[in-house]
């Protein structure tokens, strides 16, 4: 497989501007193999045409990482290949089992006076935190491919003899030279079906599945570090421990939607939002429990002041599919090509003003101090058997609960539409935080909190379409209002904007009933 090679985004003022890198899925299975062991028959495999295409490649890569090797330890690969049909640089990401997405720039691509390609390091800024990435390792790896077609000469699938050589520096006399042979095989155009037919053929000639996910990760062995037994895997596991390690993970998560939403992927704005929302939750309820109760407050104002500013680029996106849709639904929609072009045309404007603000805040000291002081702070907590305990979980997820339900008691006796639409918001914002806390001591009452996460999901979907429905109207009053409003589409956003209080007036009537059930069951988890 040639992977699609990488579009560098353009560099203005420091600012990372707007442009799509590019990039592709890489399915890829690792074996162990021994030298005495011998690649078994790859003939008659579904869909293969006769005898697999044998050629052999001489590769060298030079691998970069920080000096505490961040990138390896999230999963992320960047090196400068030589030989093969791939020579460049490549980057990494992971995107799922077996599965990373990969993308390339050419060999010469590194600026004069650097260097990595800028282009490469500015994505990887939330994971190296800005610091230096340099060589770690040079593996060199004598490969003989196994090209596997179908009638027509199409790849189905690859698969790789490797003898790897990794000479990496140990800062004294010279290299550290470590061997081994390996087998890859990577996804082609035969899918999933011919991917597992090749691993039982594997299988059953002896040779296993690899325990480590790359070539460096094996060359540089101990200097990795073996990760800690989860609190999921103990029989009593400590609300402490519990609350780390969902901390560890969202702040991996927020890191990880970073890289994406610099690569302007789908959705990664809201992963990214979503990451920093759970983060920010558990610091309200238990911060002062894990840490300085003033580290845990600055960490929720920053956290709240990055949520508010990439809000603009997910809410500009929501709200243009939400209403070309609703064009699509009415029946009587008049000039509904009017209305529809119209829409594109002020929410694409949305969107462009808001990814600059948002690679802005990206690029920010602040939030880079930000991601800082999330670190020290998690590394601080340790997993100790401090507070809170186990009752003084059950007791915060019981306030909690009765906070929500106030909020959503006076939503329902608001008295207009503008203190509903306030007071509702007001419920939806401490039922995520609910939700998030519960999230993140599951393992306390494994299947309990599965039910309640479940009925809190119907919960929120309410509160959120209703908040959506409150978004929409004031859009669309914008538009009508805009100068360049043409009287032709004016019905047609009439009849939206009528719609969407419609929508709302029916969510709020669901309310009750919706929070009733999701009460119900969370109760449960402290009984």
């Amino acid at each position: 497989m040639t992977p699609v090679p990488f579009s560098p985004p353009n560099q203005k003022d420091g600012v990372m501007s707007a442009a799509t890198p590019e990039g592709v899925s890489e399915v890829e299975r690792k074996y162990e193999s021994c030298s005495e062991q011998q690649m078994p028959s790859l003939s008659g495999l579904p869909g293969v045409d006769g005898e697999p295409l044998i050629d052999s490649i001489q590769l060298s890569a030079l691998y970069y990482d920080t000096t505490d090797l961040r990138l390896l330890t999230a999963g992320i690969t960047l090196r400068r290949r030589e030989g093969g049909d791939d020579a460049g640089w490549h980057l990494k990401l992971p995107a799922g089992t077996d599965t990373r997405t990969e993308l390339q720039l050419p060999p010469d691509a590194a600026e004069s006076g650097v260097d990595v390609p800028t282009a490469f390091t500015d994505l990887l800024t939330a994971i190296t935190r800005g610091a230096a990435v340099n060589p770690v390792a040079l593996i060199s790896t004598d490969r003989e491919r196994h090209r596997l077609l179908d009638s027509a000469g199409t790849t189905l699938a690859e698969v790789a003899s490797d003898v790897v050589i990794a000479a990496i520096p140990d800062g004294s006399a010279g290299p550290d030279e470590r061997v081994w042979r390996e087998i890859e095989v990577e996804q082609g155009a035969g899918g999933q079906t011919l991917l597992d037919a090749i691993n039982s053929r594997l299988l059953d000639s002896g040779i296993v599945r690899s325990d480590t996910p790359s070539k460096l990760r094996r060359a540089l062995g101990d200097a990795v570090g073996v990760p800690s037994r989860p609190a999921e895997m103990e029989k009593k596991p400590r609300p402490r421990r519990l609350l780390r390690e969902y901390l560890d993970a969202q702040l991996r998560a927020l890191t990880h939607a970073d890289v994406e939403v610099r690569r302007d992927t789908n959705d990664s704005v809201h992963a990214l939002r979503v990451a920093a929302r759970r983060i920010r939750s558990v610091l309200q309820m238990y911060g002062p429990d894990l840490g300085s109760s003033e580290a845990a407050e600055d960490l929720v104002r920053e956290l709240r002041w990055l949520g508010q500013s990439l809000g603009g680029a997910r809410d500009a996106e929501v709200q243009q599919g939400r209403l070309a849709a609703a064009v699509d639904e009415i029946a009587e929609m008049p000039d509904r090509e009017v209305v529809r072009a119209r829409l594109d045309e002020y929410f694409s404007g949305l969107v462009a003003s808001a990814r600059p603000r948002a690679l802005a805040t990206l690029s920010s000291d602040r939030y880079l101090g930000l991601l800082s002081a999330l670190d020290v702070f998690v590394a601080g907590i340790g997993c100790g058997k401090g507070a809170p305990s186990a009752v003084e979980v059950t007791r915060a997820l019981r306030m909690l609960t009765h906070s929500v339900e106030h909020r959503v008691k006076r939503a329902r006796q608001a008295e207009t539409r503008a203190e509903r639409d306030k007071l509702t918001h007001r419920a939806r914002k401490r039922s995520k935080q609910m939700r998030y806390t519960i999230e993140a001591t599951q393992q306390l009452a494994p299947n309990r909190s599965e039910r309640a996460l479940d009925a809190f999901k119907d919960f929120q979907d309410v509160l959120g379409d209703y908040q959506d429905a409150v978004v929409s109207p004031q859009h669309l009053l914008d538009m009508v209002t805009d100068s360049r409003h043409s009287a032709q589409s004016s019905l047609g956003f009439g009849m939206l904007f009528h719609r969407e209080l419609m929508i709302g007036d029916a969510l709020a009537a669901d309310m009750k009933q919706t929070w009733k059930s999701a009460k119900k069951v969370a109760r449960k988890i402290w009984k």
